[in-house]
């Protein structure tokens, strides 16, 4: 399979010799997922799991107390319509220059740009030169950026930075660029483009700089969102890898976090006993759903549990770039106990149903970690075959842990017994 094939059926991000730690995000199988927590960091150090000696150049700091510094980029694609677009989503949290090329702003607007972001383009790259001595454009640029992303790149743009050309600004930044930093690419061209054999071979070209690819899909670019997203998840590991080192160290001193989660059963009238139970010994979040709240005296529950609910969750999203709670919880916690858990509940986990805040926190969940759950129904709705199939589905599927109900009638195990079985299977690291 050729290396165009393999971008687009793997839809995977290119792993750099010179970034070992570049996401290896293939679409399938085991063998494709990221590395667990521990190798993740060592690999942001600089350092291969297990040892604790660079193997790479340290990556240049960053100040704490600023905003991380992004040049984006623009060359000659009809793509180019969506900068502005990538220009106003990276403003939300980074300080961004701009560059375009003569081409590209055949389809830019500049008048809708970000106020605060400047654009560079080909003729300011000589005119406040007068002698030697005199700070040149690309320079300067090269100097102030952190992290550069070109997005589109188009095929004559891609065929000049693979065969070193440097004819313009863009090109000038690139071939005089800190390969000690990081620069992302988007390519962006028709389909005949991008299955033309020069294109292999360029990006086969470019990979060996060290450049970060951003797949297209049959050579169409990336949306902004996927670019914006790559590129952040990118700078936080990178270049916050001290403190998440000091993040594993300080999760020795810490209590387990744990995210206790109520479904609509007659069972979830214990449920402010079951958070006060593992607040004892943890650190407790709680989720309701709807249902639930038939059962559950808010007013009895712990002072210091957060409760998240389907209600509060659509309330406090406003646009896509907002932060997705069942994302945020689901990497909060070190631990999820789903308690009661409703027949209704059970069949959409099983199907893979996500409707609520809950379902969607179990469907986002990362299954290296426990998932607890301990059922809660009638007698008849306990011994239906659907039960049975649905329980098994979520045990050997999704690796889910159960807790079997205190009787062959479908009653939920008693507080101190679901406590118990918890804290008995604790992690040796959280």
């Amino acid at each position: 399979m050729s290396l165009r094939e393999k971008i687009e059926a793997e839809a995977s991000f290119k792993i750099s010799k010179k970034h070992p730690f570049i996401f290896a995000a293939h679409s399938g199988g085991k063998n494709g997922q990221m590395k667990n927590l521990m190798a993740s960091f060592e690999a942001v150090a600089g350092n291969e799991p297990g040892n604790r000696s660079s193997r790479e150049e340290p990556v240049q700091s960053i100040d704490a107390m600023r905003k991380p510094r992004i040049l984006l980029a623009a060359t000659g694609s009809v793509a180019a319509l969506k900068f502005v677009s990538l220009c106003q989503i990276f403003s939300q949290w980074a300080e961004v220059k701009a560059v375009a090329t003569r081409a590209s702003l055949c389809f830019i607007d500049r008048a809708s740009l970000p106020k605060d972001v400047i654009i560079y383009t080909d003729g300011g790259e000589w005119s406040s030169w007068r002698k030697i001595g005199d700070s040149v454009l690309h320079i300067e640029l090269k100097k102030w950026a952190d992290i550069m992303v070109i997005a589109p790149l188009s095929a004559n743009t891609l065929g000049k930075i693979a065969e070193r050309l440097c004819d313009n600004l863009l090109t000038c930044l690139v071939d005089a660029w800190d390969w000690k930093k990081p620069l992302f690419v988007a390519p962006a061209m028709n389909t005949l483009m991008w299955s033309n054999p020069f294109t292999e071979l360029h990006v086969m070209s470019i990979d060996n700089l060290g450049i970060l690819l951003i797949p297209p899909i049959r050579g169409e670019m990336a949306e902004p969102s996927t670019i914006n997203s790559t590129v952040r998840l990118f700078y936080t590991h990178k270049f916050n890898r001290v403190a998440a080192l000091d993040a594993l160290q300080d999760n020795a001193l810490r209590k387990p976090r744990i995210l206790l989660a109520a479904s609509g059963s007659v069972a979830a009238i214990k449920f402010a006993h079951l958070c006060r139970s593992f607040s004892v010994w943890s650190e407790v979040r709680a989720i309701a759903t709807s249902a639930s709240f038939h059962f559950i005296d808010r007013a009895s529950l712990p002072k210091d549990v957060i409760l998240y609910t389907d209600e509060e969750e659509l309330s406090r999203w406003n646009t896509e770039y907002d932060s997705a709670r069942p994302v945020e919880l689901r990497h909060w916690a070190d631990i999820m106990v789903i308690a009661p858990l409703s027949a209704n509940t059970l069949a959409k986990i099983a199907r893979g149903l996500c409707d609520n805040l809950l379902s969607s926190v179990v469907y986002a969940w990362d299954h290296n970690k426990p998932l607890y759950v301990a059922p809660a129904m009638n007698a008849m709705m306990w011994n239906n075959p659907f039960t049975e199939k649905h329980l098994k589905m979520i045990r050997d599927e999704l690796g889910v842990k159960l807790i079997l109900p205190r009787t062959k009638n479908g009653a939920m195990a008693e507080i101190d017994v679901i406590d118990g079985f918890v804290k008995d299977r604790l992690p040796d690291k959280i």
